[in-house]
C-alpha cells in the first residue's frame, strides 16, 4: 500500500480510527526502536566480556591507567 492510498483510507476514517492507527504504527516504531537498543546493548556487552581477559592478562593495555591518580593541571 502506498503512502497515498493510506492517506486516502485515513480520510475515510473517523477520529477514533485514525486514534487507533496512531497508536498502532506508533507500537510497531518503539518495538523495532526497543529492539535495535537491545541488540546494541548485546553486542557491546559480548565485546566488553571479549575484551575483558585482553585487559586483565596484557599490562601494555593498562600502562598508562598508572598516571589515573595524578594530578592534572592545564598551564
Amino acid at each position: 500500500m502506498s503512502v497515498v492510498e493510506i492517506e486516502q483510507e485515513l480520510e475515510k476514517m473517523t477520529n477514533s480510527e485514525r486514534k487507533i492507527v496512531i497508536e498502532i504504527a506508533t507500537k510497531l516504531i518503539y518495538g523495532k526502536r526497543r529492539l535495535l537498543l537491545e541488540e546494541k546493548r548485546a553486542k557491546l556487552r559480548e565485546s566488553a566480556e571479549m575484551m575483558f581477559s585482553e585487559y586483565a592478562n596484557d599490562k601494555d593495555l593498562t600502562a598508562l591507567t598508572v598516571l589515573d591518580s595524578e594530578d592534572f593541571v592545564d598551564a
